[in-house]
């Protein structure tokens, strides 16, 4: 092995221009082993070695710019750092000179330019055929969009603002391939209208609770009852809108914190504990937020054109959102909105029915918490920043260059919310309906001898399912009035008409 390791390129880009960039999820190097070797550690980082004579140049900016390109996952992030370097524009400028036909080339050409606005003196030869920046065959792509000069046709999803990279992963493909939105539209259709109907209004009332249980609030009723109607008017045409925005941030949040604009300067996130004076997270500056935000719109219309997958572009422009941060209040429960406002307004989902997806966070919130973290913690790690004293201001005194916030791999939290989809289908709706019908069952047996209130009956059925067929001794209080053998009776029916109810929860 060699005495010290040889990396390969955007690492050993990174290292050679001492580039303050996030972290790379997969780094590769030499080796003088004669396979190739892949590794990867607890965090899902890999490491990849390559035999050393497999590797025809080490040395060159040209050679390490040809292998990332050519080997590695699409960085936009590195490459707009490594552009800010003077010589490496020049470095480029010789390479184009001496090899104008080269599809690296004029791909490193194309995305200097695309990414900061440098020009270069090029002229594509007569003949060379046109490159596409993307492998539709590995990656979600965007629109084709032509770039004469060096003919490249960038399909990069977004802009120059906000470009997410979805990689075409052997999960994402299985998702993609189920057909989750005619599946929906079939499991809708195949439940009977008035059982459908109490079946949503429970998923209402659950989609809210958990929006606001991710933030470790609980709403009043005056204010869960926006947040639902909020809920059943998503989908409305309409581009996402500062003003459209800024109206829905309204009627989620308290009227104290209602804002009429994007923010006007840097906000930042912070677990809650005395003197931390830690960030967990500095969102983009605040002049970064309009473009940005316009962005992610031209995203979202590329899901209403019928350009994008549903969910893909539902992911990506809710999480977007989430990290470009534009309101200091109420941006999650907007985030999280946003997936059904998406997903209803492209006809993933019906009119009038939400799919759980914050409870489905909520049960699989340490996954959730890490894709955040994933974006949010390698950013704001590489920033100079102070908190005051209060923690009540914040002051960022290195650069938030664009790149550090516009470009990130999105593929993890797209497998993530497609597999949150499947489930809210197949598991929590049927789940509903199964109960639904139990309870039914059960209502009609037990009133055939039992005289109770409605609304007591109710809550009796579902203490004793919450106990799977049995009634905690903490509850007694509430069939004081019966005897022992009554109390039996009714545990057995609900334990009868609730057994795949409660064998379902057991198996979740």
């Amino acid at each position: 092995m060699p005495t010290v390791p040889i990396y390969l390129g955007y690492e050993a880009l990174i290292r050679r221009y001492r580039l303050r960039v996030p972290p790379l999820r997969c780094v590769y190097l030499v080796t003088e082993r004669a396979v190739e070797s892949r590794t990867v550690n607890a965090e899902g980082e890999e490491r990849i070695e390559l035999p050393l004579q497999r590797i025809a140049d080490t040395d060159s900016l040209v050679g390490q710019l040809t292998f990332a390109l050519k080997r590695e996952h699409l960085s936009l992030a590195v490459l707009s750092a490594l552009f800010e370097v003077a010589e490496v524009l020049a470095a480029v400028q010789d390479w184009l000179s001496d090899k104008p036909s080269s599809k690296y080339a004029r791909m490193t050409g194309h995305l200097a330019t695309w990414l900061t606005g440098h020009e270069f003196d090029y002229r594509l030869p007569a003949g060379c055929p046109r490159v596409p920046l993307l492998d539709a065959a590995q990656y979600v792509v965007g629109p084709a969009v032509p770039d004469a000069k060096f003919g490249i046709i960038n399909n990069l999803l977004g802009n120059a603002w906000f470009s997410p990279l979805v990689r075409r992963t052997v999960v994402l493909e299985r998702l993609l391939a189920e057909d989750l939105a005619n599946k929906i539209g079939e499991t809708f259709r195949a439940i009977e209208p008035e059982m459908l109907a109490r079946a949503v209004d429970y998923l209402y009332l659950s989609e809210t609770r958990s929006t606001y249980g991710l933030e470790d609030e609980i709403p009043n009723n005056e204010r869960a009852a926006k947040f639902r109607q909020l809920l059943e008017r998503a989908g409305e045409p309409g581009r996402l809108t500062e003003e459209q925005l800024y109206t829905w941030q309204g009627q989620i949040v308290s009227p104290l914190s209602a804002e009429f604009q994007f923010r006007p300067g840097q906000n930042w996130l912070s677990r809650p504990g005395r003197l931390r004076n830690m960030a967990d997270f500095i969102p983009p500056p605040p002049d970064f937020v309009p473009p940005m935000m316009d962005a992610l719109a031209d995203l979202a219309e590329q899901a209403s054109a019928g350009t994008l997958d549903p969910v893909l572009a539902a992911t990506c422009v809710s999480f977007g959102f989430v990290y470009v941060h534009p309101f200091l209040d109420g941006n999650g429960r907007l985030h999280r909105f946003l997936l059904h406002h998406i997903l209803r307004q492209t006809g993933f989902t019906p009119a009038g029915v939400v799919l759980p997806l914050s409870a489905r966070m909520l049960k699989q919130l340490d996954r959730y918490s890490a894709l955040l973290k994933r974006y949010s913690r390698p950013r704001t790690d590489l920033l100079n920043y102070v908190l005051d004293d209060d923690s009540s201001t914040v002051h960022v005194r290195s650069p938030q260059p664009r790149w550090l916030y516009a470009y990130f791999d999105a593929t993890d939290i797209c497998e993530f919310i497609l597999e949150c989809c499947r489930a809210c289908v197949e598991e929590d709706l049927q789940s509903e309906v199964v109960y639904l019908r139990a309870h039914d069952a059960t209502v009609r047996e037990l009133e055939t001898w039992l005289d109770m209130r409605q609304s007591a009956l109710n809550a009796l059925i579902d203490v004793i399912v919450q106990g799977n067929g049995v009634l905690s001794k903490r509850k007694h209080k509430l069939v004081e009035h019966l005897t022992a053998d009554q109390v039996a009776r009714i545990e057995a029916t609900v334990s009868e008409h609730f057994a795949d109810y409660i064998d379902q929860r057991a198996k979740a």
